[in-house]
């Protein structure tokens, strides 16, 4: 999946500046972030209601491809504006997070 199927997508709004299209590899849901740090891979996408400048370092240290804040979480601007600096994407959504993981992977489903 890329992230301009999720601009796309009336699930998800864009928070941050337009991103690039880059690949989406995986799905990894948790507000737990040493777990993410020990589960997820480069190119993930991080799913959370973790509404806290510390998920954009894992987001970061890992080269997570985007972040997703679901149940309709009022993201900080100032963790908006970061992550315009670092360049990662952050949408929210207002489903809840199992909710976004099985859209998620529907749409990677309609891909050739």
């Amino acid at each position: 999946m890329r992230i301009n199927q999720l601009i796309n997508n009336h699930s998800f709004t864009l928070l941050t500046n337009t991103p690039d299209d880059v690949l989406i590899n995986n799905v990894v849901a948790c507000d737990l972030l040493s777990h993410v740090m020990a589960n997820a891979d480069e190119g993930d996408v991080l799913i959370t209601v973790l509404n806290n400048i510390n998920v954009l370092g894992v987001a970061s240290l890992l080269d997570l491809s985007l972040v997703i804040f679901s149940y309709n979480i009022n993201v900080d601007d100032s963790i908006i504006l970061k992550a315009n600096e670092l360049n990662i994407p952050l949408f929210k959504s207002n489903l809840t997070t199992a909710e976004v993981v099985y859209l998620l992977k529907e749409m990677d489903k309609t891909i050739e």
